[in-house]
């Protein structure tokens, strides 16, 4: 007697393939089947109309996908959002019961970045199901590996979401103020650490003079975040301070904005970047010393041109 795969080889998994099953397996409503015979998806209904073509060999039932496969992708995503924030409003979203799913959605469409890696994490989980499947059933990919799961936002994702400017007027000056002042008082409210940080970056603020802006913009115009800097007569670039608004954090804008004011200083001819680091800031220093990062105090020295060579530009005006 011939098996299954004898009879009937699984079709190519193609992207279009792929993406016709996991919309089946969201419709909650039908229940779809992989025929075999044409590499087409059937619902159960057109089967049933003509049961002169059915075989238990041609038709295979797609990945099973229950609201509580939906809620674990949610809970695991929740888990691993950076941001303190709305890792807590979406963790607490999941338990209201009743509209869970309603809740959790309307929470990430607050922020559209992270509603954007929302849907690429979600997307990225249901492959995997789809993938898994097509293994258990002897198909043989032929696409290429997944990549690894998103733990920050792809760059082009930022630059949907965020616009970076360095033209400063009085108005933009008093926004970056304002947001200065904010992260300020967050470290006076920190612990031990954070308040000493406290006190080496204002007194790095007092002794700073002609003071250059890079920043980051929502689409709406919003301050999300800026560097602060100053050039210095040695080819150095030093970022005296910096800071992102609590809401935007954990979506890798930070390196973004870094990224952005390292090609900006590298085309005045700047070569060396220094970098004060404070408070929770301190542990940024392991994106710098991939670079080749001096670790001295609190500060990291790098070169503009090792960063450069060894990232993708996320300024295009670069390229």
């Amino acid at each position: 007697m011939e098996t299954q795969r004898d009879t009937y080889p699984l079709p190519l998994l193609t992207p279009f393939l792929r993406d016709e099953i996991i919309f089946a397996m969201e419709d909650q409503e039908r229940t779809y089947f992989l025929d075999l015979e044409t590499g087409m998806l059937v619902q159960e209904e057109e089967i049933e109309g003509d049961l002169s073509v059915f075989s238990e060999d041609r038709y295979l039932s797609i990945p099973d996908w229950e609201p509580a496969d939906g809620f674990r992708i949610m809970e695991k995503f929740s888990n691993l959002v950076r941001n303190p924030l709305y890792r807590e409003k979406l963790l607490n979203a999941l338990q209201v019961g009743k509209g869970v799913f309603r809740r959790f959605k309307d929470i990430v469409s607050e922020q559209p970045a992270l509603e954007r890696q929302w849907f690429a994490f979600k997307d990225l989980e249901m492959e995997r199901a789809v993938f898994t499947w097509y293994k258990s059933n002897n198909g043989a990919i032929q696409l290429k590996e997944l990549n690894p799961e998103p733990e920050e936002l792809t760059d082009d994702i930022l630059q949907e979401d965020f616009l970076i400017e360095s033209t400063v007027d009085e108005v933009r000056l008093q926004e970056i103020t304002e947001l200065q002042q904010i992260l300020l008082d967050e470290l006076d409210r920190g612990n031990a650490a954070q308040k000493k940080s406290l006190l080496f970056l204002l007194l790095k603020l007092q002794e700073s003079r002609n003071l250059e802006y890079i920043y980051a913009l929502t689409q709406g115009g919003y301050l999300a975040g800026y560097i602060a800097y100053r050039i210095l007569e040695s080819q150095t670039a030093e970022i005296v301070f910096f800071g992102i608004r609590q809401e935007f954090r954990g979506l890798g804008l930070f390196k973004h904005l870094f990224d952005s004011f390292s090609r900006k200083v590298s085309r005045r001819g700047i070569p060396y970047l220094v970098i004060n680091l404070g408070g929770e800031t301190v542990g940024l220093d392991k994106l710098f010393v991939p670079m080749e990062g001096t670790i001295i105090t609190k500060q990291v020295l790098i070169t503009s041109e090792n960063w450069n060579s060894s990232q993708t530009s996320t300024d295009i005006a670069f390229l």
